[in-house]
């Protein structure tokens, strides 16, 4: 599956209890960073290409990839109402 993720980090307070270790980022979804902060209160803005998911879907047809013939998905559901 391809998909965006932001992780987001509270800004670096070192007189605190807990010091965090910021760099908030936006990862795509080949893995590369689209945009980071470092430890200070920052604030990133960036657009998303949505066009990259289908490319990345296009490339990495897993739906179609899907071996029947080494195993076989079972309906848990059914098969615990028989």
């Amino acid at each position: 599956m391809a998909l965006y993720v932001a992780t987001c980090s509270p800004a670096r307070d070192a007189g605190s209890g807990y010091v965090a270790w910021g760099h908030s980022t936006l990862v795509g979804p080949f893995g590369e960073v689209l945009a980071t902060t470092e430890h200070d209160e920052a604030t990133i803005v960036t657009e998303i290409d949505y066009s990259v998911l289908e490319l990345r879907r296009t490339n990495l047809p897993l739906q179609k990839q899907r071996r029947g013939d080494l195993y076989s998905l079972v309906d848990v559901q059914r098969l615990h109402s028989q």
